[in-house]
C-alpha cells in the first residue's frame, strides 16, 4: 500500500523517539488520532498488524501506521529489539492506494509565479532501505529523537530539544525523502512494453490516453515518457505503427478489400486510413498488396471477398 500526501500543506513532525524491547515483549494495542508514527528497526524484528494485515519489521525495514486504524504487536518480540520512531502529522488531505501516485509537474509559465500547483509526497507503508539509506535514516531519526523508552528499565525518558524546529522539520523531510526513493516504481522499459503488449490486443479500439492511463494506474504524462524513451515515440503514434502493421500483414496474406483492412485495424474512414497508411508505410495500400503478389506469385482468384461479420466470426480481428 502507499500512502500519498496532496501538497500543499506539507506534513510535519511531532516529535521521534527511540524504543528498547526485550524478548517477549511486544507493541499496544492503540489507535492514533490524526497522526501518522514511523517505524524504522535497528535490531531484532517487530511483529506489528495493523487492520488485519500482518508485518514482520525487521532490522532496515520501515512501517508507517495510519491515523485512526488499530493497530498492535501481534506476537511477542523473539530476541531483543531496538527500533526509532516518530509521529507526524498533516493538515491537508491523503489517500492510501495499491500503487504509488506518479506526480508529473506541468511547465513553469508566469502565471505560477505565486501560486504553487498541488503535488503528491507518494511513500510505501512497508518496505526495506538499502544499507547506505538506512544508515542515512538512522542518523536523522537519532538526531530528532526526544523520548526513549526502555523496557529493560522499566523507563520513558524525555529530553530537551537541542535544535530549533526548523531544522527538526528538515530532518523530517529527509527522512520522508529517502522513504519516498525507496518506492518500487516498475521500471520504464518493462512499463512501455507492457504498453505495447496492451496496444497490441486493443488497436482496433478507439484509443484514449485517459483510458490507458487508468488501465495501468499511472499519470498520461508518466506513460507517454516511458513510451517514448523505449521507442522514441508517443503511444498514439506506436498504436498507429502497430495498426499499420497489422494493415500490411494482412494486404500481403489476404485478398480482403483495402475498406475492410482499414475497418479491422480501427479506421472505419476509408480515406483516412490510406492516408495514413502512406504517411507510416511509404507507399499506398494498394501498392504493397501489388509489391506482396509480385513476391509471392499471388494472383486474383476470383473468390468473392468475404464480409466483414464473416471475417470476425473466422477469427480474423
Amino acid at each position: 500500500m502507499y500512502i500519498n500526501f496532496i501538497c500543499p500543506p506539507l506534513p510535519h513532525l511531532i516529535v521521534g523517539g527511540i524504543s528498547l524491547f526485550r524478548k517477549g515483549d511486544r507493541h499496544e494495542r492503540r489507535a492514533i488520532h490524526k497522526t501518522f508514527d514511523l517505524i524504522y528497526v535497528e535490531k531484532g524484528t517487530l511483529y506489528m498488524e495493523e487492520n488485519g494485515i500482518q508485518f514482520d519489521v525487521k532490522k532496515g525495514d520501515f512501517l508507517i501506521l495510519v491515523p485512526e486504524l488499530i493497530h498492535a504487536g501481534y506476537r511477542y518480540c523473539a530476541e531483543d529489539t531496538v527500533f526509532s520512531w516518530m509521529h507526524f502529522y498533516t493538515e491537508g488531505e491523503y489517500t492510501c492506494t495499491k500503487k504509488p501516485v506518479i506526480y508529473m509537474p506541468s511547465k513553469m509559465n508566469k502565471n505560477k509565479y505565486y501560486q504553487k500547483d498541488k503535488f503528491t509526497i507518494s511513500l510505501p507503508q512497508f518496505g526495506t532501505l538499502p544499507r547506505k539509506q538506512g544508515e542515512q535514516l538512522k542518523d536523522y531519526m537519532e538526531q530528532i529523537s526526544q523520548v526513549k523508552i526502555d523496557k529493560y528499565n522499566q523507563q520513558k525518558l524525555f529530553f530537551d530539544s537541542t535544535s530549533s524546529q526548523i531544522e527538526y522539520q528538515i530532518l523530517f523531510l529527509r527522512i520522508l525523502s529517502l522513504i519516498c526513493g525507496s518506492n518500487e516504481l516498475p521500471k520504464e522499459k518493462d512499463l512501455a512494453e507492457e504498453i505495447y503488449g496492451h496496444l497490441c490486443k486493443v488497436y482496433a479500439q478507439p484509443f484514449s490516453l485517459a483510458e490507458l492511463s487508468h488501465h495501468f494506474s499511472f499519470h498520461p504524462a508518466y506513460i507517454t515518457r516511458c513510451v517514448k524513451k523505449k521507442y522514441h515515440m508517443t503511444p498514439l503514434q506506436l498504436l498507429i505503427q502497430i495498426r499499420m502493421e497489422e494493415a500490411r500483414k494482412l494486404l500481403k496474406t489476404t485478398s480482403l478489400h483495402v475498406n475492410t483492412i482499414g475497418q479491422l485495424v480501427g479506421y472505419p474512414d476509408a480515406a483516412y486510413f490510406s492516408k495514413q497508411f502512406k504517411q507510416v508505410m511509404g507507399m499506398t495500400a494498394a501498392a504493397c498488396r501489388r509489391e506482396a503478389r509480385g513476391e509471392t506469385g499471388l494472383e486474383d482468384s476470383g473468390v468473392q471477398e468475404p464480409g466483414l461479420k464473416e471475417l470476425r466470426l473466422k477469427g480474423i480481428k
